[in-house]
């Protein structure tokens, strides 16, 4: 598909962060508001920090991909990591307010339209959806 992003990187947080901006910036040509890219740019970020910190292993990596879906962009993230029981995804569990970690999760789907994790947890797939002005009331932007 035309405007595809797909890239691997080496699990690091270095390369996390390379990540994000990356995905923020072809999250741009798409039309995009700020406040929709700093929403993907918070959620894109915990999903990557994720990966990199929970899916870490010697010579492991991720794996980022990008693409239009219909009215929004779909950001998938994909680890190397050992996953993790189903209910920790479950939309509603909510985190411990007294607990300094844990909102991961919570934060994503709160600041995503869709959020679904697959692959035992090593997989998430997260998709914001373009404001109907920006889309013209049809299919998403395709960047220039």
């Amino acid at each position: 598909m035309q405007g595809e992003y797909r890239e691997r990187f080496p699990n690091t947080f270095e390369s996390a962060s390379r990540a994000r901006r990356e995905i923020v910036a072809y999250a741009t040509a798409y039309g995009f508001g700020a406040d929709e890219l700093s929403d993907m740019e918070h959620a894109i970020g915990e999903a990557l920090a994720n990966a990199a910190e929970h899916g870490r292993r010697d010579g492991t990596g991720f794996e980022v991909h990008a693409y239009p879906d219909g009215d929004g962009l779909v950001i998938e993230v994909q680890d190397e990591g050992p996953g993790f029981p189903q209910w920790i995804a479950s939309p509603d569990r909510r985190p411990s307010t007294d607990s300094p970690r844990g909102f991961g999760i919570f934060l994503m789907r709160n600041l995503m339209d869709e959020i679904e994790y697959s692959e035992h947890g090593t997989r998430v797939r997260l998709k914001k959806r373009l404001p109907p002005a920006a889309t013209g009331g049809g299919d998403v932007a395709k960047p220039a």
